[in-house]
């Protein structure tokens, strides 16, 4: 029994050996065990081979067979902000007021085609031509309000859209030096809600994309401050 026992005894003792040579090895340079090149985990329906892949754990060589890191944004507290800033604001004030004149142009020749029609009698022959001319002026106003629409609109957009290119490329600042792979746009769970109508509601919810995350992965404030504003 003894002589069966030898061989199992030396084996099991190279054994020990190595792996506390490694470990102490491993633990005098920097606390660490490693480092290897792969970790194949055997399984029912197949071995799957773990290991690092552009500094990526991986398990295959599809893109998607990566760990990739998250992170979590609330895109309007930086958009807010953005949108008042001194230039924006001076911008849509500019057109207010070039908007604002041609309004005033054409509300004052309703004006002055009301006080005509005021002073008309009713059968007066003059009153076809008034009401043809009233209604022209009137379509021109119509016109000239649907075009103001139109304009602050399309100013409006334009300058989300640059302000929305502002918050992507401080994303992307705090993204490489915090190595995040990819953000997500979101707003906070417990959030209070805007508004009281149903719409309101079911789009707020809608946009809550995350309902639980944990703390650390809101870059918000990271983002906020390498815009430059203000940090809640």
């Amino acid at each position: 029994m003894q002589h069966k026992l030898t061989p199992f005894i030396i084996a099991t003792s190279l054994f020990l050996s190595i792996v506390l040579t490694q470990s102490l090895q491993s633990s005098e340079e920097n606390g660490k065990l490693g480092p290897i090149d792969s970790i194949t985990l055997a399984g029912s329906d197949g071995d799957i081979t773990v290991k690092n892949s552009d500094e990526r754990i991986s398990w295959g060589e599809e893109k998607t067979s990566k760990v990739w890191s998250v992170g979590f944004m609330e895109t309007g507290k930086a958009l807010e902000q953005l949108m008042k800033a001194d230039h924006f604001v001076e911008v849509r004030d500019e057109l207010d007021e070039e908007l604002e004149e041609s309004l005033k142009a054409a509300r004052e020749t309703l004006d002055e085609i009301r006080e005509r029609g005021r002073s008309l009698e009713p059968d007066d022959p003059e009153g076809p031509a008034l009401m043809q001319e009233w209604e022209s002026a009137y379509r021109n106003f119509e016109q000239i309000q649907q075009a103001s629409i139109k304009k602050r609109g399309e100013l409006a957009a334009e300058q989300m859209e640059e302000s929305y290119n502002e918050v992507l490329e401080a994303v992307n600042v705090v993204s490489d030096r915090l190595n995040i792979d990819m953000v997500l746009r979101f707003i906070p769970p417990d959030s209070e809600f805007e508004g009281n109508s149903p719409d309101a509601a079911i789009m707020q919810i809608r946009l809550r994309t995350a309902l639980r995350l944990p703390e650390g992965i809101d870059i918000t404030d990271e983002v906020l401050s390498e815009l430059g504003l203000e940090v809640e």
